[in-house]
């Protein structure tokens, strides 16, 4: 079993973080990450380090993969397939009264093409 977390460097990302370690645990899984950060190829190496370090906490181990795929919705949708994911966790940006209306790109191709259960947290930083 694996909870793959779509994971960014900001307050969303890491409140999607929080509730995916909250998930693997739950379910006695994996955890996966997939940066869909801007640059969401490559995490920054202090970034990285605080990763390992909160999971190490955690007791679980850091795995992070990448897609070719220049679209993030695109590339979590593609690794959860590929790896068979049993859950996205993805965070939610605060939004205006007119932003709800509409979810990012990102997070509406994640909720509308995952083939398994996607979990959303909002963060609570406004």
């Amino acid at each position: 079993m694996t909870v793959l977390v779509a994971y960014a460097p900001a307050s969303e990302g890491r409140e999607a973080l929080s509730e995916g370690i909250k998930e693997a645990h739950l379910r006695k899984s994996d955890l996966l990450i997939v940066n869909i950060g801007r640059g969401h190829h490559d995490l920054e190496p202090e970034e990285v380090r605080g990763l390992e370090a909160r999971l190490g906490e955690a007791g679980l181990a850091l795995t992070i993969e990448s897609s070719v795929l220049s679209d993030p919705g695109d590339a979590v949708i593609q690794i959860a397939q590929d790896r068979n994911v049993d859950m996205i966790v993805i965070g939610l940006r605060h939004r205006s009264m007119v932003g709800k209306l509409i979810l990012g790109s990102t997070v509406q191709r994640i909720l509308l093409d995952a083939t398994c259960p996607v979990l959303a947290v909002r963060s609570d930083k406004l």
